[in-house]
Order: C-alpha cells, then sequence, then structure tokens
C-alpha cells in the first residue's frame, strides 16, 4: 500500500512538473504587462521551485523506504543463512539453498544498487537550474520512470525468489529432518 502511495506521489509530482515546465511559459507569454519575460521567468522558477520540493520530498521518502527495504532483507537473510547453519550441524545437504541465499544475496545488491541509481538522477533533477530545468527535465524524468520501473521489478524479483526458492529449499530441507528422524 505505501509502496503504491510513493509510486503515485512520485507519478504526479513528475507529471505536475511536467506540465509545468511544458505549458507554463506558453501560458504566461500570452498575459499583457510591463515585462512579460521577466514574470514568466518569475513564475517558472517559482515553480520550479515548488517542484524541487516536492522531489525532494520524494526524494527523502524513497531513501527511508530504501533504508527499510535493506533492513528487512538483511535480517531475513540472516534468519536464513542462521537456519542454513543449524541443518548443517545436522548432516543435510545444504548447497542448494547455499547457492539459492547466494543469489538472492546478489539480487539485493543489485536492487541497492539501482535504487542509488534512482536517488542520484533524482538529486540531479533537483540541481537544474534556469534553462536547463526546460531541456534536461524530460530526458531525466524519462530515465528515472525507467529506473523506478527497474527497481520496482528488482523487489518483485526479491521477494519471488524468496518465496518460491528459498521457501522451497527450505521445506525440502525440513522434511528430510522430518524423514531421517522417524526412521531412527
Amino acid at each position: 500500500m505505501k509502496r503504491e502511495l510513493v509510486k503515485g506521489a512520485l507519478a504526479t509530482a513528475l507529471a505536475v512538473a511536467l506540465l509545468v515546465v511544458v505549458l507554463a511559459p506558453a501560458a504566461l507569454a500570452q498575459q499583457e504587462g510591463e515585462s512579460p519575460r521577466e514574470r514568466v521567468n518569475e513564475r517558472l522558477q517559482e515553480r520550479w521551485d515548488e517542484v524541487r520540493q516536492r522531489l525532494e520530498l520524494i526524494i527523502t521518502r524513497f531513501e527511508n523506504n530504501k533504508e527499510r527495504h535493506v533492513k528487512v532483507y538483511n535480517e531475513m537473510k540472516e534468519k536464513v543463512q542462521q537456519l542454513l547453519e543449524q541443518m548443517k550441524e545436522k548432516g543435510l545437504d545444504v548447497s542448494k539453498l547455499s547457492q539459492d541465499l547466494a543469489a538472492w544475496d546478489e539480487m539485493i545488491k543489485r536492487f541497492a544498487s539501482d535504487y542509488a541509481a534512482l536517488m542520484e538522477t533524482l538529486k540531479q533533477i533537483c540541481e537544474l537550474e534556469g534553462g536547463k530545468v526546460e531541456e534536461d527535465f524530460r530526458r531525466m524524468i524519462q530515465g528515472a520512470r525507467e529506473q523506478l520501473r527497474k527497481v520496482h521489478q528488482d523487489v518483485m524479483e526479491i521477494r519471488l525468489f524468496y518465496q518460491k526458492t528459498i521457501r522451497s529449499d527450505i521445506q525440502e530441507l525440513r522434511s528430510q529432518m522430518d524423514g531421517s528422524g522417524q526412521g531412527t
């Protein structure tokens, strides 16, 4: 639910920012006044500051979510590692679980890397100034959206790998343990 809210907030902020950058100059240029160009520039700067504040809020939320995700993943990984050690001590073949745990760890590292790239792109967008906003904003927003999709894909892969592969390995080892305990 929170992920959907954050995703929705990011999409809304990005859409509003894009509309501000694209539509504001034309609308403001049509207004009459002493120095229309100065007014346009002032209003664009005000709107860009608002967009920047929204992006900074989104960045803060995303950084908090990243820390939470990595903490949860590391705790889960630690629990699985402890279980692996216990089953290894009981003489079970834990090689498959060990390999899957290593693959899962790589997925978590890729998630952290992709998330860091997304945060870097969003921070670069916030640092845009003046005329560069119009030039680079669309391109950078599109890049951020692609990176966000990649991060969501990483999260899904991590979750599914745990649910389908790691849990399956653990269940198989537990059934081996139960089967060997019944025979003695």
